[in-house]
């Protein structure tokens, strides 16, 4: 890691490795402009036979420390394992029949721990049926008008404003246009009860199917219902629960199985990790940090698991 101001640079080696990475990236001056953080015409002047007739130090440095940037995460790209992609285990399996029932126009609820492949599954989803929609919801999406406005983002319509009826009148128009619609609202715990009702009305009058997937505490609100009017309406139309507060040990072995990990002791330290907090997610770090620690050619270890465990949690793995 080097400083460029603190160095002598080679402005026209600088200048020769601009105009050949700019080639090989095959990116115009306006996006690579935006990566070294120097106006578009400035940089392709610098980048020019002619160069620039201002101060080219300046410019220097700036590719220089993009230079280092760019050459140190392409180190960490060729070493960094490859993530294997969706793979079912026994909870995606029992999410995606949750969700199919769903897409037959009924309102569903997951509440599920964190790491218990909730959204990779609805995303999974999503990518193998037609008119199937992952919504994410955040406390910057709680509030009605704000979850609309992410609903029609996700339809395709980006930046939209306007009063509440306008905004519900346009989801309205196109889940009419759409056959067997399902809404996925994933995170759905930031939602309010007056956000819940809104999308509840929708079912009611256009049979679009809902599912609620979130923590714990979405299912605990509406179980509510019964006692509370507010969640009367919805806990009424619920057809189908779900309940996993941590993934089963079949899903910690489907993991392992992903990442090519067949030697028991591994897998019983894969399991230990995965029952912390954070579920699968955090087996998949460890996974990612133990083929690093591995090295190449070398299988995963139960001490690679461990000394990956070690680096990323300041919790210890149960002897």
């Amino acid at each position: 890691m080097i400083d460029p101001t603190n160095q002598p640079l080679d402005i026209e080696e600088i200048r020769r490795w601009l105009i050949d990475h700019k080639a090989q990236q095959g990116w115009a001056w306006a996006k690579l402009s935006e990566a070294v953080d120097v106006p578009t015409g400035t940089l392709s002047q610098f980048g020019s036979p002619k160069g620039y007739a201002g101060d080219e130090q300046k410019i220097a440095e700036k590719v220089a420390r993009y230079r280092q940037f760019f050459e140190d995460q392409q180190k960490i790209t060729h070493e960094v394992p490859e993530v294997p992609g969706y793979f079912e285990s026994e909870t995606s399996e029992e999410l995606t029949g949750l969700l199919r029932y769903g897409h037959s126009g009924e309102i569903v609820v997951a509440a599920m721990g964190p790491g218990t492949s909730k959204t990779t599954t609805a995303k999974q989803y999503a990518a193998c049926y037609p008119n199937t929609f992952v919504i994410t919801m955040s406390p910057s999406t709680k509030k009605p008008v704000t979850m609309m406005q992410e609903t029609l983002d996700v339809l395709g319509e980006t930046g939209a404003t306007g009063s509440p009826y306008k905004l519900a009148s346009r989801i309205k128009t196109r889940l009419r246009h759409m056959s067997n619609p399902l809404f996925i609202y994933d995170e759905a715990q930031h939602m309010m009860v007056e956000t819940i009702e809104e999308v509840r009305s929708w079912h009611d009058t256009l049979g679009v199917g809902l599912a609620f997937l979130g923590n714990i505490g979405v299912l605990q609100r509406m179980e509510g219902g019964g006692r509370n009017d507010a969640f009367a309406q919805i806990f009424s139309r619920v057809s189908m629960r779900m309940i996993r507060d941590v993934p089963l040990l079949g899903d910690v072995d489907k993991l392992a199985e992903a990442w090519k990990v067949y030697d028991d002791e591994a897998i019983e330290a894969l399991r230990k990790i995965v029952m912390i907090p954070g579920g699968m997610r955090n087996g998949t770090k460890a996974l990612k940090l133990a083929v690093l620690l591995a090295g190449k050619g070398e299988q995963i270890s139960a001490g690679h698991l461990a000394s990956a465990w070690a680096q990323l949690s300041a919790r210890r793995l149960a002897a």
